[in-house]
């Protein structure tokens, strides 16, 4: 009697567990599902959006046209106002509609939603840029590559501004022009390694190499090489292989490297590396 009182209790509070159980696991994924779905019609709103606006390329397309897009990317915005990517649309448009406060002011947002979104962040530094705020624009590229390690046109960004603005960093960031150029170099390095294909970043990182104090000519050789293996100017690539192998005291590497330069337009600064060449 004992056991049959109280097996249709236990049965019961069995089934409430159980039940109770199944809501507790299923509930973040319905959640989860729900977000997904929410983040899906997000991502097919803004690729509308896109869509739209690639007919704005026309020369023949009227203002009200360009006003009709631009309140599609401004719906998108009141529809998903905590959506990051919707912010980056609408502000990536307003940019290249001439509307850069407003587009700045979109980005920000974005930045307010998710502090280390990558896209934002280096958006605000090419803003910053233009109005020439160096200090600021180099730490959000800097964030940039800090959120997004892995995106080479981030790292590319962040080394044009520390080497070509320097003079205006090692102010501002209380460092030293040396270490300021290694910090570009290894940026450059970076950009070429995530993206091995891109031919602008092989040669950007190769090229650093003469800017910088005592530098690795080996490295630059190594550097230069993926340059050429890359490059259809395989003179531009061979004279710069040379101009390395002298700075490694390398004659013989050096000649090697100037004979395959058959492009007449180099004669006169091939016969002064050969000059150089053969002095050594």
């Amino acid at each position: 009697m004992i056991i049959s009182d109280r097996g249709p209790s236990n049965w019961s509070e069995c089934k409430r567990a159980a039940a109770t159980l199944f809501i507790l696991l299923f509930t973040p994924v319905l959640a989860g599902a729900q977000f997904i779905g929410a983040w899906a019609k997000t991502r097919i709103e803004i690729k509308a959006a896109h869509k739209a606006a690639e007919a704005l390329a026309n020369p023949n397309v009227t203002t009200k046209e360009r006003l009709r897009v631009e309140q599609i990317y401004y719906q998108l915005v009141r529809d998903n106002p905590q959506s990051v990517p919707a912010q980056n649309a609408l502000a990536a448009f307003l940019w290249k509609s001439g509307k850069a406060e407003a587009a700045v002011e979109h980005w920000r947002t974005a930045q307010r939603l998710e502090p280390e979104n990558g896209e934002a962040a280096n958006s605000l530094g090419g803003a910053y840029l233009r109005i020439g705020r160096v200090r600021e624009a180099a730490e959000q590229f800097l964030l940039a590559v800090r959120s997004e390690s892995n995106n080479p046109d981030y790292h590319f960004d962040l080394a044009n501004v520390e080497f070509i603005l320097r003079g205006d960093l090692t102010a501002a960031w209380k460092i030293d022009s040396a270490e300021l150029l290694q910090r570009a170099l290894f940026q450059f390095r970076e950009a070429s390694r995530l993206a091995p294909t891109d031919l602008e970043f092989a040669r950007a990182y190769a090229e650093t190499f003469y800017g910088i104090p005592n530098p690795d000519w080996k490295e630059a050789q190594v550097a230069w090489q993926h340059y050429l293996e890359l490059s259809t100017n395989r003179n531009f690539a061979y004279l710069q292989l040379a101009r390395v192998s002298l700075k490694r005291h390398n004659k013989g590497e050096a000649l090697s490297f100037l004979d395959k330069i058959l492009d007449s337009s180099y004669s006169e600064v091939k016969e002064k590396l050969r000059k150089q060449a053969e002095a050594l």
